[in-house]
Parts: C-alpha cells; sequence; structure tokens
C-alpha cells in the first residue's frame, strides 16, 4: 500500500510540472515570443551540440566478400584495414581480381557480395543482374557519394557506365587532383649505390638500362647469402600488366596502344616500334642475351618478386613496391645503400592526372548476391569519404596524424616509420591498397590533402640518408622533384597527357571484339615468353617475332586496333570536353 501511495503522489508532481511546461509555452505563443532557454554552464555551443547528440549505435558485425583489383596481399594484417572493420563494423573477406576467375563467376551468377571490376564488363554485368542499381542506396546510405567531390563522378558513371540506363550501378574510386610524391615510384627502380658505383651513367634507352644492369650484376654477382643475382624479372599474376607494363610505363606506349608522347594510336600486338608489348619483349630478350634474365620470369608472381628483392638476388623492377619492404633492411649495410627510381628525361613517367572517371578496375559495385547492400554501400561510402580516403593515404587519426594548430599533420614518429621502411611501416597500412575514393592530391574539408606525407612540410623532414645522397647528386629538395623537373620542361610526358576521362567513355567490345581480344591475350601470354627463352641471336628473334605477328593479324589484330581508333575518334568527336 506505501509504495501504491507513493507512486501516486509521483504522477500527480509529474502531472502538475506538465501542466506548468503547457502553460508556459501556450503563454509564449500567445506573445509570439520563444521560451528563453536556460543558459548552458560552462560549455560552448559546439559542446552543448556535442552532448545532446546521442552517440551513434554501433552496427552489429557483418563479413562481407570484397573482390579488389592489385591490393596489397598482407593488408587484412593492418592498422589501418582493422580500423575501417572498427569505423564501419564490416569485416572485409578481400579476394583478389582475377579475370579468369571473374568471368567464370559472372557467368555463374557467383560474384562476392562487392566488387572492383573493368568497365568493359559493366555491359554484361547490368544485363545478366549481376549488379544492382545504387540509385536508392545512395540516398540512405551514402552521403559521401551525394558530396561536392563525387557530383561530376556519380554524373559520368550514369552516363557512361549504365549500359545506356542512366542509372548508377559503379562507384568511381581514386577521383580528383594528382601531382608528385615523395618519390617517383614508377620507373628505372635500381639499387643506387650499384649505380653510383658505376659513375652515375647516362641511360638514354632500354638498351643502356641492359647494360647498367649487366655491369651492376656483374660486379655483385652473389646476394649476402651466395645465391646467383638477376638483373630482370617480372610478376605474372596481374593479367597481363607485367608483358606490358614493365617497359611500357618508361617509354610512354600504354597497355592500349595510346602514345603520350605522340598522342596517337598505334598496333601494340603488330606495330613493334611503337608498342608497350614489344616494349617489354626486346628488353626481357636483350636481358636474356646478357644473361641477366631471371629464368623464373615468367611464373614469377609478385609475392615472389617481393621475395628475391628481399633477399637481394634481383635488381630491378619497374616501380619501388616490391622493393618497398626491404629497403629499410638495406638501408641498414650503408647510408647510401637502398632501391631508388632513376630519373630519366625522355619518355613517361606514371604520375596522376585530374580526373572524376577515377581509375578504371577499381569502381565499386554491389552484386545481387550481397547479403545485405545496405551495410555493403555503408562500407562503400566509407572508402570513398573524406574520412576513409584519409584513413587509407595516411593512417588514424591520433595514431598517425592529428590537427596540431588548426590544420592536420603527420606525427613525427609516422614520418620516420615511413623513412626507414620495412616491416613496421608496411603494418601500418598506409597507402598499402590504394582503394580510397579520392586521389592523394584531393583537398579536404579541414584544409589537408589526402595523404598528408605528401606536403613540403614532411618531404623536409622525411629524408634519410639515401634520399640525401640521391637529391644532392640530382640538386634537388626532395626525390621526385628530379622527374619533375624533366616534366616541367616538358621532356617527359605524365598522365596529364593522357585522355583518361575519354578513355574510360569509349564503347565497350561486343562480342566479336572481345573474341578477338581474348585471342590476342591468349596469343602474346603464349608467344611472347617463348620468342624470349628460345631465340638464338637478334635474326632469330625477329623471325620468332614475325612469325607471333602474323598469328596476331590471323586472329584480328587489324580489325580490333580499327575498332579501338573509331572508338576513340567517335567518343572524342562526341565529347569534345572530356579531352
Amino acid at each position: 500500500m506505501k509504495s501504491i501511495k507513493k507512486l501516486k503522489g509521483v504522477m500527480v508532481a509529474l502531472l502538475i510540472v506538465s501542466l506548468i511546461v503547457i502553460t508556459a509555452c501556450s503563454g509564449n505563443q500567445a506573445n509570439n515570443e520563444p521560451a528563453p532557454a536556460p543558459a548552458p554552464a560552462n560549455n560552448t555551443d559546439k559542446e552543448v551540440e556535442a552532448i545532446a547528440e546521442p552517440a551513434p549505435t554501433p552496427k552489429e558485425p557483418i563479413t562481407l566478400k570484397v573482390l579488389m583489383k592489385d591490393n596489397a596481399a598482407d593488408f587484412e594484417n593492418t592498422e589501418v584495414y582493422k580500423e575501417i572493420v572498427k569505423q564501419t563494423g564490416v569485416t572485409m573477406k578481400i579476394e583478389k581480381f582475377d579475370e579468369k576467375k571473374f568471368q567464370v563467376e559472372m557467368a555463374g551468377g557467383d560474384l562476392p557480395d562487392i566488387i572492383q571490376v573493368p568497365s568493359k564488363f559493366i555491359k554484361e554485368l547490368v544485363e545478366g543482374n549481376n549488379i544492382i542499381p545504387l540509385d536508392d542506396l545512395v540516398q540512405t546510405n551514402g552521403p559521401a557519394i551525394l558530396s561536392k567531390h563525387y557530383e561530376k563522378s556519380v554524373e559520368y558513371s550514369k552516363q557512361f557506365w549504365s549500359n545506356n540506363t542512366g542509372k548508377l550501378y559503379v562507384i568511381p574510386v581514386q577521383v580528383g587532383e594528382g601531382g608528385f610524391g615523395f618519390e617517383q615510384k614508377v620507373g628505372f627502380n635500381v639499387r643506387w649505390d650499384y649505380y653510383k658505383e658505376l659513375g652515375y651513367p647516362k641511360i638514354s634507352s632500354t638498351d643502356d638500362m641492359i647494360n647498367v644492369l649487366a655491369d651492376m650484376v656483374k660486379n655483385h654477382p652473389t646476394s649476402p647469402d651466395g645465391k646467383k643475382v638477376y638483373g630482370v624479372s617480372l610478376w605474372n599474376d596481374w593479367g597481363t600488366w607485367g608483358l606490358t607494363n614493365t617497359i611500357g610505363l618508361m617509354t610512354g606506349h600504354r597497355s592500349n596502344g595510346f602514345d603520350s608522347n605522340t598522342q596517337k594510336f598505334y598496333d601494340m600486338y603488330t606495330d613493334t616500334e611503337n608498342s608497350a608489348i614489344w616494349d617489354t619483349a626486346d628488353f626481357l630478350f636483350k636481358a636474356k642475351q646478357k644473361g641477366i634474365l631471371d629464368p623464373d620470369a615468367f611464373i614469377d608472381k609478385y609475392g615472389d618478386v617481393e621475395a628475391k628483392a628481399a633477399k637481394g638476388t634481383l635488381l630491378f623492377a619497374p616501380a619501388t613496391w616490391p622493393f618497398e619492404s626491404s629497403n629499410g633492411e638495406v638501408l641498414k649495410q650503408g647510408p647510401d645503400k637502398g632501391f631508388v627510381t632513376i630519373p630519366l628525361d625522355w619518355g613517361y613517367t606514371d604520375v596522376a592526372g585530374k580526373t572524376v572517371a577515377g581509375w578504371d578496375g577499381r569502381q565499386y559495385a554491389i552484386s545481387k548476391n550481397a547479403k545485405d547492400p545496405q551495410r555493403a554501400m555503408d562500407l562503400i561510402n566509407f572508402l570513398v569519404s573524406e574520412e576513409g580516403s584519409r584513413l587509407i593515404g595516411s593512417g588514424i587519426q591520433g595514431v598517425h596524424w592529428d590537427i596540431v594548430d588548426g590544420k592536420p599533420q603527420m606525427k613525427p614518429e609516422t614520418i620516420k616509420l615511413a623513412s626507414e621502411g620495412g616491416d613496421p611501416w608496411k603494418l601500418t597500412g598506409i597507402g598499402r591498397a590504394n582503394q580510397q575514393g579520392l586521389t592523394d592530391y584531393t583537398v579536404l574539408s579541414d584544409g589537408g590533402i589526402v595523404n598528408l606525407l605528401n606536403t613540403p612540410e614532411v618531404f623536409a623532414t622525411k629524408l634519410n640518408s639515401l634520399n640525401e645522397d640521391y637529391i644532392k647528386h640530382y640538386g634537388v629538395t626532395y626525390p621526385a622533384e628530379a622527374y619533375k623537373k624533366y616534366v616541367d620542361e616538358g621532356k617527359v610526358t605524365t598522365l596529364s597527357d593522357v585522355p583518361q576521362d575519354l578513355f574510360n567513355a569509349l564503347p565497350k567490345a561486343d562480342d566479336e571484339i572481345k573474341n578477338i581480344g581474348a585471342k590476342m591475350t591468349d596469343l602474346i601470354t603464349k608467344g611472347i615468353p617463348s620468342i624470349v627463352l628460345s631465340s638464338k641471336d637478334e635474326a632469330d628473334y625477329k623471325v620468332r617475332q614475325q612469325a607471333l605477328i602474323d598469328e596476331l593479324k590471323a586472329a584480328g589484330s587489324d580489325r580490333y586496333f580499327e575498332w579501338r581508333v573509331k572508338g576513340y575518334e567517335d567518343t572524342k568527336a562526341k565529347y569534345p570536353n572530356l579531352y
């Protein structure tokens, strides 16, 4: 009874308070004046807002299969990956893109939850109902995709990557501004101390590259543990990347036949003087003739190249990537020891240009098999957002970078890790995925760029003894400036000289062209290794080369080239603003 009486008393008291509040509100409305709010005690407006706003409810953990292109094999063990899981509640079971496997899964309707896929497959994906339209999901779960950063990219995707439906099927990745970083990653990457030992020989051609590598192998024939050293290999688990880009990314002959130097298309299968494929084949053959080609060059995978770099049995790669993990250990052997990219005053260097389409092959789509499309969109939204892009490009706020005097800045200890390289740096995950929505140089709302390592302030503090020796020789203030100088002088082209958005808008291949393309890929994948390894001398090489060219022509290379050029010219005329 006492409890009931007490409860009644409480209810009466609450009723009286409610009546007083209602009366007060009525009185204020009658006077057209709002009721005065109580002044906050020792709190700013922002603090009050933060206090009043309820904390977001953590979402239930979920695991989604994500098909990614060119991701680091160990990305799932990094701090950045773990932070993505923490922020989104989504554990990504990452699968690496393999074109043949992808086509089988697409045909069987067995694709993972989220996919990154080249635009050439969008027509099939849409017509086969393998991916879902994202228009509604973006409105409910994609606020970052509705931001100003993505306005033009979304329209581009609807116009060119929707199979003429006008719907949004894929979210572009790596959109925004381009620029030089601290060091130039793609190019003729070799041991600096060995190059210095040779007297800094000028490199004016791929023949010069071979001669330099041969001299290095001659001077250093074995690794520290006594294994034979080779000058050249390539990785073969990125499709035809190794057969095209190993040298094409230096000459300017692109894998689609476009020449960044002349701004023209050439038949990359049959024009031996203007082809990324034949640039690489010639380079590999000459390396074999000099005795510096790794016998496993045509079966090595990326991980094998990394392992050989770590063991000291390989002296060249077309980029710094395979050497990044081992460079820190090599530097411990001496102040000028390690791998660097030698600046060339000719050809092309792979520096990003401005783009709204982003990097083709990395755009995100959600498959019809997604067990939770909303959570899939939540993950994509985070990865392409300012927050997600900064996380992938610069690491975790408060751990790797923070706001200092109102500006985002890398922490000194992070810069030190980046300078030293090795496993501790690799395990941060910074820059290990390149899967962020916004490019490294896109300016975010806090005034800083995505990749906070790419600022003059950081460049000045990031120099290690190897970098200092390098920039002293070239008379620059940071390593990439040695290449930037040649670009500024007009001697070297970059992605700014390549109409990326126009390429991504080109008509997609029909069944006839796709079949021809598949035949071309099969012929060069089998034919180039045979030519390189079997040719006895230059004359024999030319005979075998011509035999393969005859096969390529018989399989339809002329028709393929005609289709490519017509599509380019027609699209260029129809959309001149994309050039």
